[in-house]
């Protein structure tokens, strides 16, 4: 079993559902976009919160969240949104976890 389906594993077994809301493509004149249709997909993702000692050092607020979401066929990027048991959380941050390129899963920064 590769590191990728173990981390998918847990995250499934102690996490929840949510919905990686992502911006649809504009439409109309360039000049005045309209903003199209969001996409969402449906992810796995594990919530915990950042220690004290985390939010000392960095710019964390204090109800910012920490998220880890399984691999899959969608990636997140900051310009998404998360929603989690029907709140939308903007993200802030995304890091990949995973050696010599391979992502095991996601961590997010999410913001309500």
């Amino acid at each position: 079993m590769s590191m990728t389906d173990t981390a998918t594993r847990l995250i499934k077994r102690f996490g929840q559902s949510a919905i990686l809301r992502q911006p649809g493509a504009p439409t109309g004149d360039p000049w005045n976009p309209t903003p199209g249709t969001p996409v969402d997909n449906a992810v796995i993702v594990a919530v915990t919160e950042y220690t004290i000692e985390e939010r000392n050092v960095a710019a964390i607020a204090d109800s910012d969240l920490r998220v880890f979401m399984a691999a899959g066929s969608v990636a997140p990027s900051t310009a998404d949104k998360l929603v989690i048991g029907g709140i939308e959380y903007s993200i802030s941050r995304v890091g990949i976890l995973g050696p010599d390129g391979v992502v095991i899963c996601f961590e997010l920064q999410v913001r309500r």
